[in-house]
Order: C-alpha cells, then sequence, then structure tokens
C-alpha cells in the first residue's frame, strides 16, 4: 500500500511540475501602452516616448524618426505577424515582426527609421 501512494505522490508531481514549467509560454503580454491586438510605433526606445501608431489593421503613411516598435498581436494563424516597410538613411527595408510572447522577436529598437506601412499576415 505504501509504495502504490508513493507512486501516485510522484505522478502528481511531476504533473504539477510540467504544467508550472509550460504555463508561462502561453501567458500574454500584458503591455503598459500598447493595447491589446495591435501593432504599436514609438518615438523612444524600448516603447518609450509618445505613442505614434497603435493599429490593429492594416496601415500606410509615413512617420518620421521612429525610434521603437511592439507586436502586441493575438495568436491568429494567418494574421498575428506583421510586415513592416520602412526606410533608414534614404533605403527602403521590410521585416516580418512576430507577436508577443511568441517564439520570435516582437519589440526592436530602431535609429530614426521612417515607417511606411504595417500589413497583418500570417508566418513571414
Amino acid at each position: 500500500m505504501r509504495r502504490r501512494s508513493v507512486g501516485i505522490l510522484a505522478a502528481a508531481g511531476a504533473l504539477t511540475a510540467s504544467v508550472a514549467v509550460s504555463a508561462p509560454a502561453s501567458a500574454e503580454v500584458n503591455h503598459r501602452t500598447c493595447p491589446k491586438g495591435a501593432f504599436c510605433v514609438y518615438s523612444g526606445n524600448w516603447e518609450q516616448g509618445r505613442l505614434l501608431l497603435a493599429t490593429q489593421g492594416n496601415w500606410s503613411g509615413t512617420i518620421f524618426n521612429v525610434q521603437s516598435t511592439f507586436n502586441n498581436g493575438y495568436p491568429d494563424p494567418g494574421a498575428d505577424h506583421v510586415q513592416l516597410d520602412y526606410e533608414a538613411s534614404g533605403i527602403s527595408y521590410s521585416t516580418c515582426i512576430h507577436y508577443a510572447p511568441g517564439s520570435g522577436q516582437y519589440e526592436h529598437n530602431w535609429a530614426n527609421i521612417t515607417v511606411k506601412s504595417v500589413t497583418w499576415r500570417g508566418e513571414c
């Protein structure tokens, strides 16, 4: 009887440990200024300064002197990554930005880029 109790306790402990380890990976980011579901653009590093754009849909235009961006989107196959088109030193670039807190990089610090468009899409 005693061996059975020890085995049950060991199995319960292993299950608890696996749940505790996997839970943080699915936790949502509670961002202080970027609403859940939005892609945000800031005038300062590390999402500081003025919030210049918070969009939950595709956007195009011109935003100068961008210092940081943050993708606070939802995990939604086909619509959780952002394709960011921007200019730096007169050269056009495009990059894919993953949603937070997923496996990719969801926040970026930049050096005075000009944001030209934001397009929501799936994996890039």
